[in-house]
């Protein structure tokens, strides 16, 4: 993805007085690449402010080129690949900074959480306990899996992510030793975090079991015991779950997944930031955005994208030459949150549960 445009750094270029430019390689992804004199190598970013620097900016430096300053940074290596990952990591949010709203649910997960496993002496000294495990549930759509995946960046975990279905298997003991395999591969990246979803699968009541499931029987214990001893091993099991009900009593007693955490539909922070993602490809006039949040309590994350495209389609209906507030308005009054106000009830009722 090379260009023949002008370099806007000259062959001799001085980044310093022991060190010079000696030729420009590429321009790729609005990032010119040059050959340095000491072998190494500059990305010089075209597109990129000093205000829109979101990650780890002690490396960059600043460069003075045809009357404008630029971002650069100097690497030993280089590969088209790496500087798509080194844009990412500068531009991208990372960790809770990339989570919109979801101020109680962040602030749960600090104090439940992250504090413990920071600060693991401190909660030692009164009797405490690192946490184990944590469960997480609610309707779905509502970003379960994406605040675990930022909670890991949060506190510089690996993530390792599964479904019932990666772990299945159609012979008998084959889930058991996958599961096994599981915990030893995440214990070799430790600290890390499992994310498990739909957790009922691996875990359900096991007195909805028949006689014959005596195979789901060991899987449930050789899950639980992997579970007993997690954190000694600097691993933090997640679960995620749409279905609270159907998990079995045993993994929620004290020392497993005792950590229980409501997820639910988007704040008004959040639904504002939904509506400004969802419509920020489409032509708009006159958005308010705090409006439309007002608006649209209990909607998820899912029901927002499908008021967004629908708003678009009426607006493509009616000729109009944008989406305006009164097309979202009329699409929002004929439009339902997809979760009912019976789901949202039994999802309190699980919450308030103290143990099972």
């Amino acid at each position: 993805m090379s260009t023949l445009t002008k370099p806007l750094l000259y062959n001799g270029y001085k980044i310093n007085d022991k060190l010079s430019v000696t030729g420009r390689i590429e321009k790729v992804f609005f990032t010119e690449v040059y050959n340095l004199s000491d072998g190494r190598f500059l990305y010089l970013f075209t597109n990129i402010k000093s205000n829109e620097v979101r990650g780890d900016n002690d490396q960059l430096i600043r460069i003075e080129a045809s009357g404008s300053e630029y971002l650069g940074l100097i690497t030993d290596s280089y590969s088209q690949e790496q500087v798509t990952k080194i844009i990412d990591s500068l531009t991208e949010l990372k960790g809770f900074d990339a989570v919109a709203g979801m101020r109680e649910l962040k602030q749960v997960l600090v104090e439940d959480v992250i504090n413990p496993l920071q600060n693991p002496e401190k909660y030692e000294k009164f009797k405490l306990s690192i946490p184990n495990g944590v469960i997480l549930f609610g309707p779905p759509g509502c970003g379960k899996t994406y605040i675990i995946r930022k909670l890991a960046e949060e506190i510089n975990y690996n993530f390792v992510e599964i479904k019932h279905s990666d772990i299945a298997s159609s012979y008998i003991h084959g889930t058991v030793g996958k599961v096994g395999r599981l915990f030893d591969a995440a214990r070799s990246k430790a600290p890390s975090i499992v994310f498990i979803d739909e957790i009922e699968g691996i875990v359900p009541k096991r007195d909805s079991l028949g006689e014959s499931s005596q195979h789901k029987q060991e899987e449930i214990n050789e899950f639980l015991m992997q579970l007993n001893d997690a954190a000694k091993d600097k691993i933090l099991v997640v679960a995620a779950t749409n279905r609270p009900q159907l998990i079995d009593p045993a993994l929620l007693r004290a020392g497993r997944m005792d950590k229980r955490i409501f997820v639910g539909p988007p704040d008004e922070t959040a639904r504002q930031e939904l509506f400004k993602l969802f419509l920020s490809d489409r032509p708009t006039s006159e958005i308010d955005y705090a409006k439309l949040a007002s608006l649209t309590a209990n909607y998820v994350s899912a029901d927002i994208e499908y008021m967004a495209t629908e708003a678009a389609r009426e607006a493509v209906a009616r000729d109009l030459d944008t989406v305006d507030q009164s097309t979202i308005e009329n699409v929002i009054s004929v439009t339902q949150p997809s979760i009912s106000e019976e789901e949202l009830a039994m999802y309190e009722d699980f919450r308030k549960l103290q143990r099972w």
